[in-house]
């Protein structure tokens, strides 16, 4: 069996029988892996705390092709990220982000964008100097440019009349239409909206703090995640536990 060592934040972890885990992992260079933990489940594992959630790790994985998934052998803990996940002000923000990753990325998608862009958000929220909100609504929107979906900005996808002043989300969320364009549209996303969309093209995570902008985030993360949602034909279970969506 081939063994390989990969850079990886663990994205789940559940009993798959009395011994074992399922563990999904999004590594740095081979996108999202499924492994068989072996006694993962077991009151006393080699494990410990390597498979808490959105842990950063060394894996060492073996392949079976006999086998649909492999078996993660052993690991080691680069960075542990357990005080900022299980915070009671982060913990339900996290299990959003790791459960739009799980529904949407597909096995083996080789996008190492993500994998940068998740470590940024949590180490991001360490300390706290970051609003968890703002930190939501950075990976909504970077998440959707990473896989090609978020709507331009500045141009109106009916006419191409550019720049907007205020954009109308279509019904099918393909797109933003101008004032002269809309019919019965009702999301919209203000200038200064607008404005922050292009503004998160140019500027890190850690910079969300200096971000000048005024408007509340939560109507815009409701609409992000919507288009999520959408698109990826699913429901989004751990959004009824944060206050944006209330």
């Amino acid at each position: 069996m081939p063994q390989a060592q990969v850079s990886a934040l663990v994205l789940s972890s559940m009993p798959l029988n009395e011994q074992d885990k399922l563990v999904c992992l999004l590594t740095a260079k081979r996108g999202m892996l499924k492994a068989v933990a072996p006694g993962a489940a077991k009151m006393k594992n080699r494990f410990g705390s390597l498979l808490e959630l959105f842990t950063a790790g060394d894996f060492y994985i073996y392949w079976n092709e006999e086998k649909e998934l492999a078996t993660l052998a052993k690991g080691e803990i680069k960075e542990s990220f357990f005080d900022v996940v299980s915070s009671a002000d982060n913990i339900f923000y996290f299990y959003l982000i790791a459960e739009i990753v799980l529904k949407f990325v597909h096995l083996n998608q080789h996008d190492q964008r993500l994998y940068r862009l998740l470590l940024a958000i949590l180490r991001g929220r360490r300390g706290k100097q970051l609003a968890m909100d703002w930190l939501l609504l950075y990976f909504l929107a970077w998440f959707l440019r990473s896989e090609g979906l978020l709507f331009n900005p500045g141009q109106c996808a009916n006419c191409a009349s550019a720049p907007l002043a205020r954009g109308w989300v279509r019904r099918d969320y393909r797109g933003l239409l101008c004032a002269g364009c809309k019919t019965d549209e009702r999301l919209t996303l203000g200038r200064e909206e607008l404005t922050y969309l292009q503004w998160t093209a140019r500027h890190h995570p850690r910079q969300s703090g200096a971000w000048a902008g005024r408007f509340q985030p939560a109507a815009m993360i409701r609409l992000l995640a919507g288009k999520i949602e959408y698109h990826g034909e699913f429901t989004l279970q751990s959004s009824r536990y944060l206050p944006e969506f209330r």
